[in-house]
């Protein structure tokens, strides 16, 4: 008894405890196996094997009034008689015979004139139990199966399976672990010292908002906030996304909604977060939303501030589309702070860049300090993603660390692509994309000199065939109509170096990419920024016109978005025609060593007289 137990706690142990429908199923399906199985060895035990004689025999049996009893099996194909007296067949004498018959021979009429010639005459009735026992139980064990997968995979999707479980402590952060973000960090300070001690805003009758929404583009460290947030907290974190409260079922994502807050509760303090809210926070009644989604949406909002109360919850969710938030969300006692989480500015980029590289070696040439300067535009996430591509191309170099050199391949194959060695290119071409690419340089350095050089390349990469990568030396949050027309300029430099040094007839579809970025760029100047005297001071912004604007002032955008383009390509031209020699000279360096690094190209532009820094009267953007 003691083993026995031993080895049942062992399997309690082992496989946890488990469910009372599983109990029931097993103890069910034990019951048939057993009757089966004892029906089966009882019949076994009983069934006799029965001579068979030709039915002619049986007949005339029948007719002579030689037959006590009459029993139809097998769905009247075989009929087993009881002679009323023996009789020799084969070498033995036997008082059962057995005849068959095809399928649908016997009728009522033969069992009527059976039973006037004195027999008594007996049909098998349905529910038998078949003469092989292993198919019943096959059949039932695969119905038994089936169900129990049905069952389980209901209970799954209702409930959610193992969604909404609490984040192990290994995976929570602290808010050493998150650079930069020093205003997010600073709205969220409130947060985590209500969650350490709320008994000091009780006594001053405050309480902590019950919603922080972070807002901000892809990858800027929202969700690693949230973890940091519980981490210094030290309360438990349980964690969501937007899609999965939906679901082909009726009423599972208020199911689901329910059943994450009621987890919540049973915790006590801790923190839900929500990824992607989006998709389950979105404008109540817009086009192509379910009711089952506002449902969902309905059970959240009672769940924050509902009768049932959330004393102590710190709900948190993150989105980069918060204009398409319902605006019951944004209400107090909801999710009332909102914290922006934007991209980082240089000081921002360089605590990053040593958060990542303190777990990698770094080489003694890297200066995180220039990197942070050079990586304008960057999210933590891209960040994150240069050190990683660097280190595996140290693993690849075999080096011992992480150099300069290994840092410029990994930003270069995030920007540019990886090089192509495939591709073989003819001497034509070669140097076709040279001077495409010089025509971006020198007019690059001439109309937006803001823009650093970096480097001039007609290595193939990715998709592109070369590149001539600028790169701002300063974050630049306003952009004044001058630099906007020099990023134009710069982009028509390649098409317009074609035209000068091939001609007309000559130019390739090399620009194809060159004229979509102008052109988003000239329309945003004419319809958003009021540049443009033929438009004038009017946005085409659906929001300024409830609704779209007017046919005239798309037409009056298209025709200044043409003009702008070709006063701009006419700019571009002329700066290639001036500095010819100095594009030439670029060209054919290109065209021997396939790189060249900025310091190159602007030692051979000077040399041909081209001005490295024009006189122009820069204007001072106020803060907005």
């Amino acid at each position: 008894m003691r083993r026995f137990s031993a080895v049942l706690a062992s399997l309690r142990q082992r496989f946890g405890r488990t469910p009372r429908w599983t109990i029931a199923v097993v103890a069910v399906a034990s019951i048939a196996v057993s009757f089966v199985v004892f029906k089966a060895v009882q019949h076994r035990k009983t069934d006799v094997p029965v001579p068979g004689v030709p039915y002619s025999e049986l007949a005339t049996a029948l007719d002579a009034h030689q037959v006590r009893r009459l029993s139809v099996e097998d769905g009247g194909t075989r009929l087993v008689a009881e002679l009323t007296g023996p009789r020799h067949i084969g070498s033995a004498n036997t008082t059962r015979v057995s005849a068959e018959v095809q399928k649908g021979a016997v009728g009522l009429g033969d069992l009527e004139r059976w039973s006037a010639r004195g027999a008594r005459v007996e049909v098998e009735g349905p529910g038998r139990l078949p003469e092989d026992p292993v198919s019943f139980v096959v059949s039932f064990v695969l119905i038994g199966v089936t169900l129990m997968l049905v069952a389980r995979l209901r209970a799954g999707v209702v409930s959610g399976g193992k969604k909404f479980e609490k984040v192990a402590e290994d995976r929570q952060l602290t808010l050493a672990d998150v650079g930069g973000a020093k205003e997010a960090r600073a709205d969220l300070h409130d947060v985590i010292l209500f969650l350490k001690d709320p008994s000091r805003f009780k006594k001053m009758g405050a309480r902590c908002p019950s919603g922080v929404l972070l807002v901000g583009p892809p990858g800027t460290g929202k969700t690693l906030l949230a973890r940091a947030v519980a981490g210094e907290a030290g309360v438990p974190v349980l964690v969501a996304s937007g899609s999965e409260f939906g679901e082909m079922y009726v009423g599972v994502g208020a199911r689901r909604v329910r059943d994450l807050a009621s987890k919540a509760r049973h915790h006590g303090r801790c923190i839900i977060f929500i990824d992607e809210f989006d998709s389950i926070g979105g404008k109540r009644g817009r086009p192509n939303r379910t009711s089952e989604e506002d449902l969902t949406l309905n059970q959240l909002l009672v769940e924050m501030d509902g009768m049932a109360g959330s004393e102590g919850i710190v709900w948190m969710a993150a989105t980069n589309r918060e204009d398409m938030l319902d605006p019951a969300v944004r209400r107090p006692g909801r999710f009332d702070r909102v914290v922006e989480v934007g991209m980082p500015t240089a000081a921002d980029r360089l605590e990053i860049l040593k958060v990542h590289a303190a777990k990698r070696p770094l080489d003694t040439d890297v200066d995180l300090r220039e990197l942070s300067t050079l990586t304008v535009g960057y999210s933590g996430a891209e960040l994150a993603n240069l050190l990683n591509e660097a280190a595996i191309i140290a693993v690849h170099a075999e080096s011992a660390a992480i150099t300069r050199s290994h840092l410029d391949q990994a930003r270069d194959k995030i920007l540019l692509g990886r090089v192509r060695a495939g591709v073989v290119v003819s001497d034509e071409e070669r140097r076709l994309i040279a001077l495409h690419e010089a025509g971006h340089a020198v007019v690059g350095i001439i109309t937006c000199p803001e823009d650093r050089l970096h480097k001039v390349t007609i290595e193939p990469r990715g998709r592109s065939l070369g590149a001539a990568h600028f790169a701002p030396d300063t974050d630049r949050h306003l952009h004044s109509r001058r630099y906007l027309e020099g990023i134009i300029a710069k982009a028509l430099g390649g098409r317009a170096a074609e035209l000068v040094f091939l001609g007309p007839e000559a130019v390739t579809s090399g620009a194809g990419s060159d004229l979509v970025h102008a052109t988003s760029v000239a329309r945003r100047m004419v319809a958003e920024f009021g540049m443009s005297e033929e438009v004038g001071l009017v946005s085409a912004d659906p929001s300024a016109h409830n609704g779209a604007p007017s046919a005239q002032l798309q037409g009056e955008i298209d025709t200044a978005v043409r003009a702008l383009m070709a006063n701009q390509a006419s700019r571009a031209e002329s700066i290639v025609r001036k500095h010819a020699v100095a594009l030439d000279a670029i060209a054919r360096a290109l065209v021997d060593r396939g790189v060249l690094m900025a310091s190159e190209v602007l030692a051979i532009a000077a040399d041909q007289g081209v001005p490295l820094k024009e006189s122009i009267e820069r204007t001072e953007l106020v803060e907005a």
